[in-house]
């Protein structure tokens, strides 16, 4: 009965924990700071996220399987966790970055209507943006001071951080530079395409995240059923865990549910990249 608990529990979080918030959604300082090191050491929360992830993969293969050459691969696989955090906490920080860049377009407009060239703009407008787009353009900033032009410091930002929304306005100044084109102009037609586009792509990820949550729930569904099953009759369920031939069927069934969720993932994310 503990194991059937045990597995329930695993699968109820694994459908539903990214929606559960135990605080409220923010960036913590450490994230909000431009960080240009190269290879960066694995922190002491790596290595709690790790074992963490590994006991807990252990867990639920133990609660499924009731088998330890099952839940081995289980604890072995704190990595793809950490790796999974990591993707999770990146793809979190170039979303907000990507939601504030109209009320950066924003500032900049203000202040380039008050008569400022675009570098005393940004100058002007950074202390009132919001974090972390604030901090980026800090580092902007600190890049024009060392001899890069505007566009050059703001291009080479974007490759670093992957905020490709400021591709548009490095080609603006940039454009403004060879050609004296008005800029408040075109940080004002940019803001209204990027609220539309974001408000479409509002529109879109609400519909996206009722699919999303019947795919974890059909996902985890398989699982939870097997896991019961064997607590209430470990005879009907021996031949699966306890076989070779019953092992490769729900370890390669378990590959391909895995393998789905993972596509589906990336289809979602790419089409919700384009704009769709």
């Amino acid at each position: 009965m503990l194991a059937a608990f045990l597995m329930a529990v695993a699968v109820f979080w694994a459908v539903t924990g990214s929606k559960i918030r135990l605080k409220a959604r923010s960036v913590r300082l450490s994230d909000e700071k431009f960080d240009t090191r190269k290879g960066p050491g694995k922190s002491s929360q790596d290595l709690i996220i790790t074992l963490a992830g590994g006991v807990g993969l252990g867990g639920i293969a133990y609660a499924i399987t009731g088998t330890w050459y099952f839940a081995v691969p289980g604890l072995c696989s704190g990595t793809f966790v950490l790796k999974w955090w990591k993707n999770k906490q990146e793809e979190d920080r170039k979303e907000l970055l990507s939601s504030q860049f109209v009320d950066v377009l924003g500032q900049l407009e203000s202040a380039m209507y008050g008569g400022m060239n675009p570098y005393q703009a940004l100058e002007d407008a950074v202390p009132n943006m919001p974090r972390p787009a604030r901090d980026v353009f800090y580092e902007v900033i600190r890049r024009t001071r060392t001899g890069d032009t505007l566009a050059q410091a703001i291009e080479s930002v974007r490759k670093e951080t992957g905020w490709e929304d400021l591709k548009a306005l490095s080609i603006a100044i940039g454009l403004y530079n060879r050609v004296g084109c008005d800029l408040a102009e075109i940080c004002r037609h940019s803001m209204e395409a990027y609220e539309d586009k974001e408000s479409f792509r509002s529109i879109v990820s609400a519909a996206v995240s009722q699919n999303m949550m019947t795919m974890r729930l059909l996902t985890g569904l398989p699982f939870l059923f097997i896991g019961l099953a064997r607590a209430m009759s470990p005879e009907f369920t021996e031949p699966i865990f306890h076989t070779a031939e019953g092992s490769f069927v729900f370890f390669m069934s378990s590959v391909w549910i895995i393998l789905g969720n993972v596509f589906t993932r990336k289809i979602i994310k790419n089409s919700l990249g384009q704009g769709v």
